[in-house]
């Protein structure tokens, strides 16, 4: 399993998703509670891997990481991401994942722009770029 982390300056979009880039769970949480949510997440999840996109929050974040994997995890391995085009790969996910009601089934998607964060659906899309360069499959 994989943790794929977007990290932001406030909020970070974070999921868990299998070797071959199928989602287990995705979420934003706060910046500040990261190191608990990883800790959360890996008792969960038990991911063998952290993967974060390498735009600038994540300069940031990373030490944050890497402390936490020397401290009793040291099988985890961590990686940086390129995280170009990810928000726009994201909003397209967005709604390639999430049904339009009302008024939105009839503008065109491309005139749209989501009604919530997206980091979360960043963070998977990070998550598959990893998956793909390692040879795996991605959904």
């Amino acid at each position: 399993m994989i943790l794929a982390i977007d990290p932001g300056s406030e909020k970070t979009g974070i999921a868990v998703i299998y070797d071959d880039g199928r989602l287990a769970m995705k979420s934003i949480v706060p910046t500040d509670t990261l190191e608990q949510n990883i800790e959360t997440l890996y008792g969960q999840y038990h991911f063998m891997h952290i993967v974060m996109g390498n735009g600038t929050n994540h300069k940031h974040l990373q030490p944050l990481v890497e402390k936490w994997i020397t401290r009793g995890h040291e099988s985890v391995i961590f990686s940086l991401i390129d995280e170009k085009y990810t928000t726009v790969e994201g909003r397209e996910l967005y709604f390639k994942c999430t049904p339009r009601h009302g008024w939105r089934r009839l503008v065109p998607l491309v005139l749209q722009y989501p009604p919530e964060p997206v980091d979360d659906f960043v963070a998977w899309i990070i998550g598959q770029r990893y998956v793909r360069q390692q040879g795996g499959k991605d959904d």
